[in-house]
């Protein structure tokens, strides 16, 4: 069987994790590599073996050879990069957002619908295994009926210098609303939130959000801290997210320096989930409390970068027709509506419903 031929467009610091998926997978490869930042292609496609590279985007999807293509872009790009890559007859993984807007987002589906071609929105959270353990057991019922989900998340200061706001030339995009869609930290904490909600809990009808703000540097505001509140749909349970920002922690990772401790309380008991970067926390990564006593699920040995490499395998899986994308399109508009209404509560300081059927 031939391997499937993947371009990876955008060689940033988020590309190291997707590559590995690609790594041992005897039925992919990474083909090319494209970047404007031609001296950074040259790098990664060195390091990934890959063929050939690139600086101009529509000139990668004239590669004939090529048969998917994996989009890191900067979040403006994704709508109309992903749709190029359709027509061009390429199956499509791209980062959250699937676009900015829903007209932007509805036309990325249309247009895999009319190409015939696989669409995943690349989210790894929902391949991280301590989060697929809780959800077993929050569906079998051993913390009774959930009545609410916490979610904190701390940014920090990686050894690795990824997301250095200060002075990291690279991440200026992020805060320009244009670019970011609304705000830095809008798609990488609170779409990440949210999924993990809609997956442990399930669809949400109202949100509120209070913003604070901290300058990182010259021009470059960071939405942090921060905290939204929210409702699940035709149920009695409530979600919160409380966003920190903690220079002066440091995390020994290689990746970006964000830990998340997630918390489902229900009528029996409760779940605490930890999501860390840094391999050297100890606490369990699952751990489940009732009548007064703990249990402990997973390793700690679960490592970040698992999730993954489970995501892109997910994607070569449904490229070569074996299984379904995890995160497709009709989903991932479900995600931006979500986000939108986040962004459009902080924005107006109240709170926004959503309308559901």
């Amino acid at each position: 069987m031939a391997k499937l031929k993947v371009g990876i467009v955008g060689a940033g610091s988020i590309s190291e994790l997707h590559a590995k998926g690609y790594k041992d997978d005897p039925r992919a490869e990474i083909a090319a590599v494209c970047d404007v930042n031609e001296d950074r292609a040259i790098h990664k496609s060195l390091a990934w073996g890959a063929r050939a590279y690139y600086t101009d985007f529509n000139e990668m999807l004239r590669d004939p050879e090529l048969d998917a293509v994996e989009i890191l872009s900067p979040h403006h790009l994704h709508a109309s990069q992903a749709i190029a890559a359709l027509r061009a007859g390429k199956h499509v993984c791209v980062e959250r957002p699937i676009g900015l807007t829903h007209d932007e987002a509805n036309q990325v589906v249309r247009q895999a619908k009319e190409a015939g071609r696989i669409l995943q929105v690349y989210e790894p959270c929902l391949f991280y295994k301590p989060l697929l353990d809780a959800r077993n057991l929050i569906d079998a019922g051993e913390i009774g009926r959930p009545t609410n989900i916490r979610i904190s998340a701390n940014i920090g200061k990686a050894t690795s210098g990824v997301w250095a706001f200060e002075e990291d030339a690279s991440q200026m995009w992020r805060f320009d609303p244009k670019m970011s869609g609304g705000s830095p930290m809008l798609f990488d904490v609170g779409y990440q939130s949210f999924c993990i909600s809609l997956f442990l809990i399930g669809t949400v009808d109202k949100v509120d959000v209070w913003r604070g703000e901290t300058e990182v540097g010259q021009g470059r505001i960071l939405d942090a801290p921060s905290v939204a509140m929210w409702k699940h749909f035709q149920q009695d349970c409530f979600g919160s997210l409380h966003l920190n920002y903690a220079p002066e922690r440091r995390l020994r990772t290689d990746y970006h320096p964000l830990e998340m401790h997630i918390t489902v309380g229900g009528t029996r008991g409760d779940i605490h989930i930890i999501r860390s970067s840094d391999p050297t926390q100890l606490e369990s990564p699952v751990e489940l409390r009732r009548d007064s006593r703990k249990v402990f699920y997973g390793q700690k040995s679960t490592a970040f970068e698992d999730s993954f490499v489970r995501a892109t395998r997910n994607f070569i899986g449904a490229c070569l027709g074996e299984c379904e994308p995890l995160l497709g399109g009709e989903e991932a508009q479900q995600l931006l509506m979500l986000t939108r209404a986040y962004h459009e509560s902080s924005r107006r300081g109240r709170a926004v419903l959503l309308e559901h059927g």
